[in-house]
């Protein structure tokens, strides 16, 4: 067993450094959805895997990636577009083997940008991904825009609870993102991963899932691709990052992540969002549905 983990480990690592640096970005489609609790999970078990990982925190406070991490910092990237303070500063190391950047003040003044600002972010992403593997983004979303650096993304995933109100609000996040109003880049647009989470079931998650797709698949003529289910009931432990479940998430989407990259193609990425014949039973969680908890 230990020897196939470590061939799954360095076959992960062969695989990202195949490629640049991914860019992947959480956004909750409403507080509480869970997407922290996944950014914190992916970036943690991607670095358990020996990646190079650096997770950028756009969030405050107590839920945030870096207080789960157990870290502070004064200093938050906008300091460093401003250049009142080196990039060097900003990054803060972790004793799980991630690198964490602060940038909730950025965030706050992500749509007040200026010129100069604009390009000290793109200047200080690529300094950021010199070393790195992974990149991901903890997105605090405003008034249903994402961030400045989310826009930045290759991959963006949005966490939406089984409710009527979070698919709503996660349609209209995916609604602004597709139809341009967060552009990524000339001419590509970043594709969507949806997770599901405080579904009572399985099945539950499936439907609300497939009922946001078919929104964005009549309206927006775009195909979402399926994370998995976060089932409710669950309350992340006192002192632990994300929980047993989380982690288990976080490394299972760090592989899925990957290996949309190899092949963008709408069959390839379908077929990886359907269950397979030769998934365990939904007793234990089915591998492609991913089932975890979420704080």
């Amino acid at each position: 067993m230990a020897d196939l983990m470590h061939d799954q480990a360095a076959g992960l690592r062969a695989l990202f450094r195949r490629f640049p640096t991914q860019r992947v970005a959480f956004a909750g489609a409403m507080p509480g959805a869970g997407s922290t609790s996944l950014a914190v999970a992916t970036a943690i078990e991607a670095a358990r895997n020996g990646l190079r990982v650096t997770l950028i925190d756009e969030h405050q406070g107590a839920g945030s990636a870096i207080a789960r991490l157990g870290l502070t910092s004064r200093i938050d990237l906008l300091q460093a577009l401003n250049r009142d303070a080196p990039l060097s500063a900003v990054r803060i190391a972790s004793q799980h083997g991630v690198a964490v950047v602060p940038a909730a003040r950025l965030a706050s003044s992500s749509r007040q940008l200026n010129r100069l600002q604009t390009e000290a972010l793109d200047d200080a992403l690529i300094e950021l991904t010199r070393d790195t593997e992974l990149l991901v983004i903890d997105c605090a979303v405003e008034e249903g825009l994402l961030s400045a650096l989310a826009r930045r993304a290759d991959r963006l995933a949005v966490v939406t609870a089984a409710s009527g109100a979070s698919i709503t609000a996660a349609y209209a996040l995916i609604k602004r993102h597709l139809a341009g109003a967060t552009p990524v880049g000339a001419g590509h647009v970043c594709p969507v991963h949806v997770g599901v989470s405080r579904a009572r079931s399985v099945a539950d998650a499936r439907q609300a899932f497939a009922s946001l797709n078919g929104v964005v698949s009549e309206h927006l003529g775009s195909a979402l691709h399926w994370l998995g289910c976060l089932p409710v009931g669950y309350q992340r432990p006192v002192f632990s990052v994300a929980g047993d479940d989380a982690l288990k998430i976080g490394r299972d989407l760090a592989e899925k992540l990957f290996v949309t990259r190899e092949a963008d193609k709408t069959g390839m990425l379908s077929a990886l969002n359907e269950p397979r014949a030769d998934h365990r039973s939904d007793r234990g969680g089915r591998a492609g549905e991913l089932p975890a908890r979420v704080a």
